[in-house]
């Protein structure tokens, strides 16, 4: 018998991409069970931003479960959690400036967004949402439903309250006036309470947003009385270079949405940064059982010390992304015939080939090569690619080679 064929349900999604039991990991690079290493630039869809089995990290926790110490906390106070806190404001919120605290949800990024909706409601009085197109905020009801890139999808949710508007790579003066009359309006006899907005999508084919536009979203919904919820779930903790993809603007949001990463080894974790003044919640509003995973504190609290306490890795990151444009652009160059499109920060990066079975080719093709990547964007049309950020240049340069083959080898197939 196969279990995976016999007991797992129809449901499973990756294993299908990739036909491979694994066993072991290390860094970039994973290991199946008949000992084939393959370089993966999937990374969890990046939540192994610090690579499989950080070393570092591995230590803490080793050491937190030999010491007997406290696993599951609910939100009662932990030493390890008091670190935490500690960590998060010396190294992320003090050096931008933001005045918010930390919210700790259940253990996923939609449970995060989910709590964000709430939120937003509570304080506005105002249910409606507006997103964008290519969005992805989770498989929850109502994260599902404001995932404008889940529409065509039978399983996907609907509700009324929300609106998605168009993706802006290059704002424009309708850009403006479309998101104004958009925040002025109703939606299903509802006014707006948020914008939802992922600064640079990752599901929506590695595009960011035009940092004119995001300035536009800050000033229109503070002049509106609009909540700006970033949900930076796949695109932070470092993936683009700064420690939030928003940086580089003037977004400035009410409530930054945190998931996948921030652990750094991979363990289940999510929480929200709130601005203060709007930490309305009543004790226990918003409850879940897992909100309070210790032994993520401690390994969340190690790893933005180690790579957060000066700029190297942010530096090394945004090298590192050069390296990776600089190749897609050359595949372009050469095998697309200028229909080819390089998109992306830092290190999440993806190549739009503009053709679904292509992506799908390049992808299998890379996987023979012992590359893992995904494919993305309206139609999978998009080779996404996910490198741990502490990937070394050599192993970088290798997989961007493998990826080459595949793409030369998918693209002499048409």
């Amino acid at each position: 018998m196969n279990p995976f064929e016999e007991l797992e349900s129809n449901v499973r999604y990756y294993c299908r991409r990739w036909p491979a039991v694994f066993s072991t990991a290390n860094g970039s690079t994973i290991v199946d069970e008949d000992g084939n290493e393959y370089l993966d630039f999937f990374a969890g869809a990046g939540a192994l931003s610090y690579g499989h089995n950080n070393p570092v990290l591995v230590e803490v926790a080793i050491e937190h479960l030999r010491a007997g110490k406290i696993l599951h906390s609910l939100d009662t106070f932990t030493v390890e959690k008091r670190r935490f806190l500690e960590s998060m404001q010396r190294h992320v919120l003090a050096p931008r400036h933001l005045d918010m605290v930390v919210q700790t949800v259940g253990p996923t990024g939609a449970t995060a967004v989910e709590a964000a909706l709430q939120l937003a409601q509570r304080i506005t009085g105002n249910r409606a949402v507006v997103g964008f197109a290519g969005s992805y905020h989770g498989m929850t009801y109502r994260t599902a439903s404001i995932s404008a890139s889940m529409s065509g999808r039978a399983t996907s949710a609907h509700l009324k309250e929300f609106v998605a508007l168009p993706f802006v790579e290059n704002v424009t003066e309708s850009d403006i006036e479309l998101l104004d009359a958009t925040l002025r309006s109703t939606i299903d006899g509802q006014r707006i309470g948020a914008v939802i907005i992922e600064p640079t999508q990752g599901e929506g084919g590695a595009r960011p947003f035009d940092p004119a536009y995001l300035r536009a979203i800050r000033e229109r919904c503070s002049e509106l009385g609009v909540l700006v919820i970033a949900d930076e779930v796949q695109a932070g903790v470092g993936r683009t270079g700064s420690f939030f993809s928003f940086e580089s603007s003037a977004l400035d949001p009410d409530i930054i949405c945190v998931s996948k990463s921030i652990s750094g080894l991979g363990l289940p974790m999510a929480l929200n940064l709130v601005r203060r003044n709007f930490d309305t919640w009543a004790p226990g509003e918003f409850s879940g059982t897992f909100r309070g995973n210790n032994l993520a504190f401690a390994t969340s609290a190690t790893m933005l010390e180690t790579y957060w306490a000066d700029s190297n890795l942010e530096k090394g990151t945004e090298q590192r992304g050069l390296m990776v444009r600089a190749a897609l652009e050359e595949m372009s160059v050469q095998f697309g015939d200028s229909d080819f499109v390089v998109r992306g920060n830092g290190l999440l990066c993806g190549l739009d080939v503009g053709d679904t079975k292509l992506a799908a080719d390049i992808a299998e093709a890379a996987f023979t090569r012992k590359l893992i990547v995904e494919t993305c964007g309206a139609g999978d049309t998009t080779v996404k690619l996910l490198p741990p950020l502490v990937i070394d240049e050599e192993q970088l340069a290798d997989g961007l080679a493998r990826l080459g083959e595949a793409v030369a080898q998918a693209t002499s197939a048409r």
